[in-house]
């Protein structure tokens, strides 16, 4: 669908630079507008061009309002000591403090992390990470041969540095290992 529009935003866009440049429309244009131009208001061709027009912004309004998947893990809030306020919003005495807000984390800066926590452990030459909401996968490279011990190193390491930020629930995390040399 977004295809579709941008090819016919390219098409009126060029069209319309044709006609500020030699001041008429273009020739491809010639027919349909002798159609348009012998339509009357009642005619059933009108009537359906304009429910057509409705459906098409009905549906491109929805695109717009109805929310995509949630792509962003929760990561726990630590109670607000400085403002008296706690984890559920409420304030001392059980009165409403600031709002209840909610601290995520995109997938990608969950995959960021932790790539950067597993190039740090001893014996990896180099890592990518993909994250989903419910798993991290790191791909590690290491020039070692036997890799058991340093898989368990890589997926204790970046479980428990994604718990320690505070991911609620944890991601299981999974480890691919590729020795080099």
């Amino acid at each position: 669908m977004a295809i579709l529009l941008l090819a016919a935003g390219v098409a009126l866009t060029w069209l319309a630079v044709a006609r500020l440049l030699d001041g008429t429309w273009s020739t491809i244009l010639q027919q349909p507008r002798n159609w348009l131009a012998g339509l009357r208001w009642d005619s059933p061709d009108l009537w359906g061009l304009g429910v057509a027009a409705v459906v098409l912004g009905v549906v491109l309004l929805l695109c717009a309002l109805i929310p995509g998947a949630f792509t962003a893990l929760t990561v726990r809030n630590a109670a607000r000591e400085d403002t008296g306020v706690g984890q559920d919003g409420v304030g001392q005495d059980n009165e409403p403090g600031m709002y209840k807000r909610e601290t995520v984390m995109t997938r990608r800066a969950v995959a960021h992390l932790a790539r950067a926590q597993c190039v740090q452990i001893d014996g990896v030459s180099a890592a990518s990470a993909t994250a989903s909401n419910k798993r991290v996968h790191l791909k590690v490279t290491t020039s070692l041969r036997e890799t058991e011990d340093l898989r368990a190193r890589v997926t204790d390491a970046v479980r428990e540095r994604l718990d320690t930020t505070g991911l609620d629930p944890v991601p299981r995390v999974t480890a691919t290992m590729e020795t080099t040399g």
